[in-house]
């Protein structure tokens, strides 16, 4: 992720989270990040340690609230965050549904490898879906830090990429029951270390090649003291030192150098932080299309989401590593689906 990316993130967080606190900004787009202003309300003013009328920068030497890493930005804006509610729900009351034959799509969208697929029934449903979100951190000798998301459909455990909810026209917050019990979570975590895998992919690198390069200059410092005593005992032919006595040095440098070694793998392991900062529930209409599996002697009803915001099928899940798939292969007696990567 560039930084430009982090900072444009930053900014759009810090204005939403102000405007909903109460606050009116102005923080113009042709700025460069400089020249924003916000009057805030009295409470969220004393939060951030500053007046009511605040300065919004991205440089970290900047005045007012200095949105940037670099800065106490995270920790200031913290108990703001911490203050609003954790999960959010809303409500879609009305979308299209599509209306024709679902044989077609569903042939069109996925590829069945060793099963008959037939198209039973397409039904009006809703379906709850859950948009989490979490912030992620990696430690090493140095840090990484991000915020993933993702949406599953509750019913099928299938990831799907959708909208912003927030940011639909006909999404009205509230409307949910609060008694249903979320249990996407652990699917959910699954998916942003999933996330976090692909996301870290130079940082890792970077901290590996660091380790490399460290470890290379122990083995030579560590080389050259050992070199250094072998040429000393053949300046001194060997006088006043047997060569047990210089075969124990050589094994007291190696012992160090393991202990060095050992000591630097632990200052590079990468330790994995990720913490749920929020969830989005968002009840909306869909299409359950239902089919029946033929797989060899067994046979099973699957279901299918037609989802009404993207206007697609959803992909399936897969039973065994949970990934989700349009390409999907059977088990022979449970008639499971299987993920190409499980089923071969």
């Amino acid at each position: 992720m560039t930084a430009e990316t982090v900072q444009g993130r930053l900014r759009r967080f810090t204005e939403d989270l102000l405007v909903r606190r109460g606050a009116l900004v102005d923080w113009p787009a042709s700025s460069n990040g400089d020249g924003g202003v916000a009057v805030v309300p009295e409470d969220v003013a004393e939060v951030l340690g500053c007046g009511e009328d605040v300065s919004l920068c991205s440089r970290p030497d900047g005045e007012g609230l200095a949105v940037n890493l670099a800065t106490d930005f995270l920790e200031r804006v913290v108990p703001l965050v911490e203050a609003e509610p954790n999960t959010c729900p809303v409500r879609i009351e009305s979308l299209y549904l599509k209306q024709s034959d679902m044989a077609r799509p569903v042939a069109d969208s996925f590829t069945w490898h060793n099963a008959k697929v037939d198209v039973r029934v397409s039904q009006p449903t809703r379906v709850e879906y859950h948009t989490w979100f979490f912030h992620a951190a990696l430690s090493s000798e140095d840090r990484w830090e991000d915020v993933v998301a993702l949406t599953l459909n509750s019913q099928s455990g299938a990831e799907i990429q959708i909208p912003d909810p927030l940011d639909w026209g006909g999404a009205e917050t509230g409307g949910l029951s609060s008694e249903g019990k979320v249990t996407t979570f652990r699917k959910a975590a699954l998916g942003a270390l999933a996330q976090i895998d692909r996301r870290s992919i130079e940082f890792v690198a970077r901290m590996e090649s660091r380790l490399e390069r460290d470890k290379r200059r122990l083995r030579e410092f560590y080389g050259a003291l050992v070199d250094e005593e072998r040429r000393k005992r053949e300046r001194s032919r060997g006088a006043g030192e047997s060569p047990e006595d210089f075969e124990a040095k050589k094994r007291a440098v190696n012992l160090e150098l393991r202990r060095k070694l050992a000591e630097m793998e632990e200052r590079y392991a990468i330790h994995v932080e990720l913490a749920p900062l929020c969830l989005i529930r968002t009840d909306l209409p869909a299409l359950a299309v239902r089919c029946e599996v033929l797989r060899k002697k067994a046979a099973r009803i699957h279901t299918l989401y037609w989802n009404s915001l993207t206007k697609s099928l959803e992909p399936i899940c897969c039973s065994r590593c949970q990934a989700s798939t349009f390409s999907v292969i059977f088990s022979d007696d449970t008639v499971d689906p299987l993920c190409p990567a499980c089923g071969s």
